[in-house]
């Protein structure tokens, strides 16, 4: 089996691009699998090479090297716009994708329906990630339902602490943190004034990076909040920053699954999250979702769980037990079956 991956970038800014990498390491013996990005970041090489899988930039490519690379496999796995309209050119191949959200900025414009109409149904398949995500495309484009799945997202529970969380006492600090890029789905903004009603013990982590990066910086001086936010950009070591807090909140207003919120569930956080789609399927725990923008609900729930110690024990427990059931093992056994499934069936 020969699967070639298709992605804009190997950021670690980015949820879909850890998705690839968790999904890629240690394939099943027989298996060969290249990838194509057509960015040039990569911040997953050394991984990568550990693995024995080779990475190219698009941009990089020869027209022969991009002609013999798009021969090469027997399944081309898409990821995100545009990569997903360049798998198309893979002229011949058994193609998937993997739809990460249950919406995208293509879907607002009716101009676009004939194109997407199109690219999707060169796919044999569509792999959702959740059956949220798989009942939106649905509504978007009822007639290849036939060729759409689910096959839910999954970590490695290993590389978390995995130990229950400590309330902190009433006087210590508090260390709130968020895991995301910089754009408005989401929603940063929420997160950051429901910290200005929050009293000074309390103190936000923004992990990530992206174009709204500035406009957050302004919103947090604006709002005198200077000392109490810390903007820490792209980190590698995610598991250190999560055990570093007492809660993991995500305010998203679309959110096509919630890695993020996982891992922080992996390393025994209480999570909170905005009630969208998805992420209400994640965390699956109506006590832990606030309406999307709502920074007033959203600073009463953070100061009910720190004024209860039990509460704040048992949400932590709720985490660790939670995310058990999003194993890693389960998702690539998943999309390898998938694989041999869509590479056995005749082309239509």
């Amino acid at each position: 089996m020969k699967v070639l991956h298709i992605i804009n970038d190997l950021s670690r800014n980015g949820g879909a691009q850890r998705f690839v990498i968790d999904l890629i390491q240690a394939p099943p013996e027989g298996v060969e699998i290249k990838v194509i990005t057509l960015d040039d970041t990569n911040d997953f090489a050394d991984e990568l090479q550990a693995s024995g899988v080779q990475c190219y930039a698009w941009g990089q490519l020869g027209v022969l090297q991009k002609w013999r690379i798009l021969r090469w496999p027997n399944l081309v796995h898409g990821h995100l716009f545009p990569s997903v309209y360049l798998a198309l050119a893979a002229i011949g191949k058994k193609r998937i994708q993997t739809e990460h959200a249950t919406h995208n900025r293509r879907r607002d414009h009716a101009w676009l329906k004939p194109f997407e109409f199109f690219m999707y149904g060169r796919y044999q398949r569509t792999v959702c990630i959740t059956e949220h995500v798989k009942e939106a495309l649905e509504g978007f484009l009822p007639f290849w339902k036939s060729h759409y799945c689910v096959i839910l997202n999954g970590i490695d529970i290993k590389k978390f602490s995995g130990k229950e969380k400590k309330c902190p006492q009433a006087q210590e600090t508090v260390h709130i943190g968020m895991v995301g890029r910089f754009h408005r789905y989401k929603d940063h903004p929420t997160l950051i004034r429901a910290l200005a009603l929050l009293p000074k013990r309390y103190q936000l982590h923004l992990i990530g990076d992206g174009e709204r990066r500035e406009e957050y910086h302004l919103l947090v001086h604006q709002l005198d909040l200077e000392n109490r936010v810390t903007f820490h950009g792209v980190c590698s070591e995610i598991p250190a920053i999560l055990d570093s807090l007492h809660l993991y909140v995500q305010s998203s207003t679309v959110e096509g699954f919630g890695l993020a919120p996982l891992e922080a569930m992996a390393c025994g956080l209480p999570v909170l999250g905005s009630r969208v789609q998805g992420m209400s399927e994640v965390i699956a725990n109506e006590n832990a979702l606030f309406d999307v923008g709502d920074e007033k609900g959203l600073a009463s729930q953070i100061e009910g769980l720190f004024s209860s110690v039990n509460l704040y024990q048992n949400m932590s427990l709720y985490s660790l037990s939670r995310c058990q059931h999003f194993s890693l093992r389960a998702f690539r056994e998943q999309y390898y079956q998938t694989y041999e499934k869509v590479i056995n069936e005749a082309l239509p």
